[in-house]
């Protein structure tokens, strides 16, 4: 996967610049389903349109929504329990409907990059809080479109992966790069991820409780969580690689 560093924003007015539809005719796209939201879609066959046309089904949006654009996925609609039937005719690009709210919406990321490592995945999932992209790469995505912006990106995400990019949402971009905290946010961090409240931070490092939850804060910020469990899971988290840059060096020698 190309490195964040290299990421390009694919606008939804512009995508159709990208290619012109003629030129993914052939073009083999699977759709994976891992969210309870979209269990009625798989198995389903693809629409032609979401203007009504012959096959449209109200309950397929996604599909839909591919189609509409000639993106149909011909290799199947499939759950993600069924994701190694694909590897025997691998399609060049996977759309992975998931929640990424939950752990296992990123194990199923990195189970889908694992069974299809040479397939671009697009993945789409309601994202509230704006940091979901960040995580969705680093899983092994090359491009994360949220739920609600699908009707004008996804088509588009499809097109910039198969171009050779990586896609994530313009508004999201401060959260995709990795962030930098200061010294106080590193050292107020390692406390929060071992577990202790505000007022024990401010005790530890001789603070004002309102000075801390004003470091908590900014740290969630750039993080682009709400809560301490969530900073303490993207932290410890490997595949986000954050140590270096969020937590003091004793801590990171200590958990080596």
């Amino acid at each position: 996967m190309s490195s964040l560093a290299d990421m390009r924003n694919v606008l939804a007015d512009s995508h159709h610049s990208l290619h012109p539809p003629s030129a993914y005719r052939g073009f083999r796209l699977a759709l994976i389903l891992d969210s309870p939201a979209h269990d009625s879609q798989a198995d389903a066959s693809p629409a032609h349109d979401r203007a009504g046309h012959a096959g449209a089904d109200p309950r397929t949006p996604l599909i839909a929504i591919l189609a509409d654009d000639g993106l149909n996925p011909h290799a199947g609609v499939l759950p993600l329990s069924r994701v190694d039937e694909l590897g025997r005719n691998p399609p060049a690009v996977i759309v992975l409907a998931t929640d990424l709210a939950h752990p296992a919406g990123l194990a199923a990321v990195r189970s889908v990059r694992r069974e299809l490592p040479s397939a671009r995945m697009v993945v789409t999932a309601r994202d509230v809080r704006g940091g979901l992209a960040r995580q969705a790469l680093n899983a092994g995505a090359d491009a994360f479109v949220s739920e609600q912006d699908a009707p004008d990106a996804l088509s588009a995400a499809v097109r910039a992966v198969v171009a050779g990019l990586v896609c994530a949402p313009r508004a999201t971009r401060r959260l995709v790069a990795k962030p930098t905290f200061s010294h106080r946010e590193k050292q107020i961090l390692e406390l929060l991820v071992a577990g202790m409240t505000n007022r024990q931070i401010a005790g530890r490092l001789y603070l004002a409780e309102s000075t801390v939850k004003s470091h908590v804060a900014a740290a969630f910020a750039k993080l682009g969580v709400r809560s301490r469990k969530d900073a303490a899971a993207i932290l410890l988290d490997p595949a986000e690689d954050l140590a270096a840059t969020a937590l003091p060096r004793r801590r990171r020698a200590g958990s080596r």
